[in-house]
């Protein structure tokens, strides 16, 4: 936890009246630093994100705001509620947010060690819901890790919990200063377009999701070097390892969504349908193969036949076969 010693949190200044007072600090990036705070006129405790603006944007807080409010309008149980943001003069800009209750996925998967197959693809199916809602309005999260993902208890749930997206894209609708390859925070979930000078897409936020959903069923963060990987590896596709002991729904998944030529990845809606179908479990090992006229079960349990066994597997046509079948 943060430090409840009040004479080393940062002051709010004017902003917001007054309304929120610092408590402790909860954790920072190089984005910016989130603080639990109180909300003293409806008495609810808040996360607010302190973070440095471009100095570019400061002189365009209107049209920075009039962007915001397209997030504010969203709401999705799998994205961080927003409840008020802030513009200063002297290039600092606050968020004021839902706070959740529980840890990050990183922390949890410090603490436990990775999740079962049927936990992460209910992880998985959430995350990919909250960015194909937020994709559907023109926003890429841009900053997706395990860091990033909260983790909110459930009681009366089938699962301990259920995965929240927060920071996704309201610090760049809102002027945050930009990151390069260099210093982007994840830059180790970058995507081969995005480490060569590429813009960020909805594709780049599938590979990042993909990484991410192999952190959760290994516990192992990507083992790429942030800006190490853009040196040794930008002219190359970079092809990430995808674990085998999963079964094949989740290898030709996985495969997909890492795939280093976007348009080979699936869509935030596919991703979640497909996740949907993996938490049932893995395929056995011993699966059978499926006559080629028959009706799949499963699309992803079938798919086997049309792949060779081979340490690399990057053929978008078999994607394209995966939801054909759909």
């Amino acid at each position: 936890m943060g430090t409840t010693d009040t004479m080393a949190l940062p002051s709010l200044g004017g902003a917001f009246a007054g309304r929120y007072r610092l408590v402790e600090r909860l954790g920072a990036d190089r984005q910016g630093t989130v603080y639990r705070a109180r909300d003293d006129v409806l008495a609810r405790d808040v996360a607010v994100k302190v973070f440095p603006l471009d100095p570019d944007e400061v002189a365009h807080p209107r049209r920075r705001f009039a962007a915001a409010r397209i997030l504010t309008a969203l709401d999705h149980p799998s994205l961080v509620t927003l409840y008020d943001a802030h513009l200063t003069h002297d290039e600092h800009g606050f968020l004021v947010m839902e706070l959740i209750p529980g840890p990050t996925l990183r922390q949890h998967l410090d603490d436990h060690g990775s999740l079962t197959p049927d936990l992460a693809a209910g992880l998985l199916q959430d995350i990919a819901d909250g960015l194909a809602t937020i994709h559907k309005v023109g926003i890429v999260h841009q900053h997706l890790e395990s860091s990033n993902v909260l983790l909110r208890p459930e009681r009366a749930a089938s699962r301990p919990f259920t995965a929240v997206l927060a920071d996704f894209g309201v610090t760049q609708v809102l002027g945050a200063r930009p990151a390069s390859a260099e210093t982007h925070p994840d830059a180790e979930y970058l995507p081969p377009e995005r480490l060569r000078g590429g813009p960020a897409t909805p594709a780049s936020d599938i590979y990042a999701l993909g990484l991410l959903a192999e952190e959760m069923l290994t516990a192992d963060g990507p083992l790429s070097g942030g800006a190490m990987q853009e040196l040794l590896l930008a002219p190359l596709d970079y092809d990430p390892e995808v674990p085998r002991d999963f079964g094949y729904g989740w290898e030709v998944l996985l495969t997909a969504m890492t795939d280093p030529d976007p348009e080979g990845r699936p869509t935030a809606s596919e991703v979640a349908e497909l996740a949907r179908e993996l938490r049932g479990g893995p395929a056995p090992a011993n699966a059978v193969d499926v006559p080629a006229d028959a009706e799949p079960v499963t699309a992803l349990r079938a798919v086997h036949q049309t792949r060779e066994t081979t340490a690399r597997r990057r053929r978008p046509p078999l994607w394209a076969w995966v939801t054909h079948y759909r």
